[in-house]
């Protein structure tokens, strides 16, 4: 066992002392060699100037099967389902629009990054209908002061302040390939204070894909803050575990307009205490969970009674890569743990009554290979996330969580159900590493095979369940033989195209006069009438 999970009662010697004695942890066994080579087919390329930043790609959930790739340069480039440009749905340096955006290209999170559509993006008459929120760097000062300043923090680990801003935009109601960028809300601003500009700051946004209307977790969105230092070592960033800041924390918010608030704190965030939205009580209420270092990207995965589990990539320091499971109130440690290890002795860990001591469910160092059975690589590592993902050619495969590295571009595996079952019982789920093909080559390493010495991937998903990769170094996108698991499929997308047109009809024809039983849309066992005005109604639904 080489993590451990435990509640604040159960905090004993023994316990500390067992956590403690895993600082000479050292290199970890390296990840298993999977039988699986991730396969992927260049998609579309979207540079418009050298090296724009391709980051974050997402769906709108509508049924048109359009994909959308936000860059660092600024522009979000709207895609059909076959890869074709269909426009920029939004460019932050168009004169007007943002008037404080600073696009500045040097890592992941500067400029324009992540992005995130309402999951009632397409439904007519809500309050979320044709939301979209993205999160970008803004000069400092900016159009406004910030909501968290970390400059004021008697721990912050620096001078250079960088400002980074949660927007909300509506779609154009004449266009739905274009931002009306006179909706304009900001939801929430804040402000870094690190040794660089480009110390640990905002990480990816997202939606539970699970939750449904009804459930708590409907339509709140899910942030992650680094804790404000680039560097190794273990600073006393006391900051982390304190929590009168939003910095080294996971963040849950309902963003929509709430009265007079430009958003609302769900109830049951677990240090929301009622007060008024920024009511400076020294009690930070849009906290989920806290001790992280750089909580980068984030995905959910299914649990056992069906809703969704938060999973986070939390980039590690000087020797372990993390994923870890995290809950309501869980603690993660850093800085008086790195990983499972001991970090800064002098950090004093925040463990208020219900709160929980959580360490990675799996993780990976620093002295692994870059593939199967080759050398070390001299890049540095940070990890990169992430999708819940099934091989539809490989039912031996499972459910697996795919996940990657920045720097080194390789690509690793964990089964999903081990990885649940490690965060509960405090032990570590396997890592596989995978061999990449890119556009039927040989399998290989991703950055052999690029021919480029550092990948940059990141992760996206289509509402047809496909998985994407993009690479922020050569702005090209590439679809994955894997597909998300548990997505719900569209029966009328019968060719499997990712959107809706009149080659599904005549799939349907040809599939309904072959009595296949593709065709029996209503379950009942039968071809007849009844499958046609079911397979209509998915159609017209947009499913």
């Amino acid at each position: 066992m080489r993590a451990m999970r435990v509640g604040v009662g159960a905090l004993s010697g023994m316990a500390i002392w067992f956590v403690s004695s895993q600082a000479a942890l050292g290199q970890l066994p390296d990840p298993l060699p999977s039988s699986t080579v991730l396969e992927l087919t260049t998609f579309a390329t979207i540079s418009t100037i050298d090296r724009s930043g391709a980051i974050d790609l997402d769906h709108c959930g509508d049924g048109s099967g359009r994909v959308f790739v936000s860059t660092n340069e600024g522009k979000i480039f709207v895609l059909d389902a076959d890869g074709q440009q269909l426009g920029i749905f939004l460019d932050l340096n168009e004169p007007g629009v943002l008037s404080d955006f600073r696009d500045r290209f040097r890592l992941s999170t500067n400029g324009l990054s992540y992005i995130a559509f309402h999951p009632d993006y397409a439904m007519p008459g809500t309050a979320g209908e044709g939301k979209l929120y993205t999160m970008s760097m803004s000069e400092t000062p900016g159009s406004r002061p910030p909501d968290y300043s970390g400059a004021a923090l008697p721990t912050r680990p620096g001078d250079d302040a960088a400002t980074y801003v949660v927007n909300e935009w509506t779609v154009d109601a004449s266009d739905p390939n274009r931002i009306d960028t006179s909706s304009l809300r900001e939801v929430i601003r804040f402000q870094f204070a690190g040794r660089v500009l480009d110390s640990h700051c905002v990480g990816q946004m997202m939606f539970d894909p699970y939750a449904q209307p009804g459930d708590e977790a409907y339509g709140l969105l899910h942030l992650g803050l680094g804790d404000m230092n680039t560097g190794s070592g273990n600073p006393n960033l006391q900051h982390v575990q304190d929590r009168d800041n939003p910095f080294g924390k996971m963040l849950r918010i309902d963003p929509l307009q709430n009265g007079a608030d430009a958003y609302r704190v769900p109830e049951g965030n677990f240090h929301a205490d009622g007060g008024p939205l920024l009511d400076d009580d020294g009690n930070t209420e849009e906290i989920l969970a806290w001790g992280l270092r750089n909580p980068q990207n984030l995905c959910f995965v299914r649990g056992d009674d069906g809703r969704g589990r938060l999973v986070v990539f939390d980039i590690g320091n000087e020797d372990y890569e993390e994923i870890n499971v995290v809950d309501n109130g869980d603690n993660h440690g850093w800085t008086r743990y790195d990983g499972p290890a001991d970090g800064n002795l002098d950090t004093e860990l925040r463990l208020p009554p219900g709160s929980t001591l959580t360490f990675p469910a799996a993780m990976y160092d620093h002295e692994i290979p870059n593939t199967p059975g080759a050398l070390p690589t001299s890049q540095n590592t940070a990890i990169v996330g992430g999708f819940p993902v099934i091989d539809p050619d490989d039912p031996g495969f499972g459910e697996q969580l795919v996940y990657s590295d920045l720097a080194r571009g390789a690509f690793f595996h964990t089964r999903v159900d081990e990885l649940l079952s490690a965060d509960a019982g405090g032990t570590q789920a396997d890592v596989f590493v995978m061999n990449v093909s890119v556009d039927g080559s040989a399998p290989g390493a991703f950055v052999d095979i690029l021919g480029v010495s550092r990948a940059d991937p990141r992760f996206g998903r289509d509402e047809a369940g496909r998985v994407f990769v993009v690479s922020r170094v050569i702005d090209t996108i590439w679809v994955a033989d894997l597909v998300i698991d548990g997505a719900e499929p569209c029966y009328a997308d019968c060719d499997g195209s990712g959107s809706l047109d009149v080659f599904d009809f005549l799939c349907f024809q040809n599939a309904f006069d072959a009595g296949d039983p593709a065709a029996d849309c209503d379950g009942s066992g039968g071809i007849d009438l009844f499958d046609f005005l079911c397979f209509q109604n998915a159609f017209d639904d947009g499913c």
